[in-house]
């Protein structure tokens, strides 16, 4: 069966939610990645699903624990914790930050084909930041970037990587995201066994840019060839960075460089 989701990130106003179609038979881990992907999120804190009286999340391999009480979210299909239209249940995302989601079952219909691919088919506002604080922080950080003469404006926009648009909200680039999603590929890139599809089109494009133009791209650059926000591709230049496929000096403009060599970069579409 194919369910139809909103998920909607709490005690925020004006909201800002996802609406997404995804495959009943997806495990609540896939589900996760799904949310991450659909919502803005990078993937770099612990989750949480809290459903009824019950709780699931991420098996850890090198502790093997999930926390007390918490059942392997990969064992768990959402059929089998959602089975009917209305059920409502909790994402927690960040248990530092406490990013707490709303998901509601919209609809369950039959698949038209046999294959199928999650989309998202709506969604309003931009995910905050990673590590902003949570919502009081968040609410502190709008206020400051909207303040050109705040004392802390500077180092907040150098926080982020330029300039950030709270209602933006890039729907295609999501897409685009999901229909080269691949489970495996993702958890791949965690361990730095190899690269998504999307991490490789900014090496490709960072490559490329500093070929053509003699000098790296400035984060602006990148943000207008994908058509994505500031803090999207700041997050993504973090985790390049983490998996140690980039280098950068802080607070040093056009500095990003390509660890890996060009013949195993993709090409860039």
């Amino acid at each position: 069966m194919i369910y139809q989701l909103k998920i909607t990130l709490l005690d925020i106003e004006p909201p800002i939610w996802r609406r997404i179609v995804v495959d009943g038979q997806s495990s609540l881990g896939d589900l996760h990645l799904i949310i991450q992907i659909a919502m803005g999120w990078t993937n770099s804190h612990l989750h949480e699903f809290r459903i009824g009286d019950s709780r699931y999340g991420m098996c850890d391999p090198e502790f093997d624990d999930l926390g007390e009480g918490a059942q392997d979210e990969e064992m768990f299909t959402l059929e089998q914790v959602a089975p009917f239209v209305g059920v409502e249940f909790l994402y927690l995302y960040d248990f530092g930050d406490n990013w707490e989601h709303l998901v509601r079952v919209e609809a369950i219909e039959e698949p038209e084909k046999k294959e199928f691919r999650p989309v998202c088919l709506a969604g309003e506002r931009s995910c905050p930041p990673e590590d902003v604080g949570g919502i009081p922080g968040y609410a502190e950080f709008l206020k400051i970037i909207a303040d050109s003469n705040h004392p802390e404006h500077s180092s907040m926009v150098d926080w982020i990587g330029g300039e950030f648009d709270p209602g933006y909200f890039a729907i295609d680039s999501v897409n685009e995201y999901l229909a080269h999603f691949d489970v495996d590929e993702f958890y791949d890139s965690l361990f730095d066994v190899s690269y998504t599809y999307r991490q490789g089109q900014y090496l490709a494009f960072i490559h490329y840019y500093t070929k053509v133009n003699g000098i790296p791209p400035a984060q602006a650059d990148i943000q207008r060839y994908f058509d994505v926000t500031a803090p999207s591709v700041n997050s993504m230049l973090k985790r390049l960075e983490a998996q140690g496929f980039i280098s950068r000096v802080a607070r040093r403009p056009r500095s990003i460089r390509v660890l890996i060599d060009q013949a195993d970069l993709p090409e860039l579409e």
